[in-house]
């Protein structure tokens, strides 16, 4: 688990944002891990880094990764995305999850 800030991001996002990425591996999933993690992921960026906007995506043929972002409050923003940095990037599209910060 981890974020990309401004600069970094395969998506463009504003200067105060940060787009977050989770990996699990399979013996691991389906037990709520990547939603707890997520959660505390998306409390510390918020309460301790002072982002306004979190992003994720996720690939279109694994929508559990979607549910995921979706159970922890992130919205489709109906944008897809090729993004070479991931595996099979180019190959396989990703669908643009936002997450605003409400005061």
């Amino acid at each position: 688990m981890g974020y990309y800030a401004f600069g970094e991001s395969n998506i463009p996002i504003g200067e105060n944002d940060a787009e977050l990425g989770y990996w699990i591996a399979k013996p691991y999933w389906n037990q709520g891990l990547c939603t707890e993690a997520l959660r505390a992921m998306i409390d510390w960026c918020f309460s301790k880094k002072g982002f306004e906007t979190l992003w994720c995506d996720f690939f279109v043929d694994n929508p559990a990764s979607g549910r995921v972002m979706e159970k922890c409050g992130f919205r489709d923003t109906g944008k897809i995305n090729w993004c070479s940095h991931l595996y099979l990037g180019d190959e396989r599209p990703v669908k643009i999850m936002r997450l605003d910060f409400h005061k």
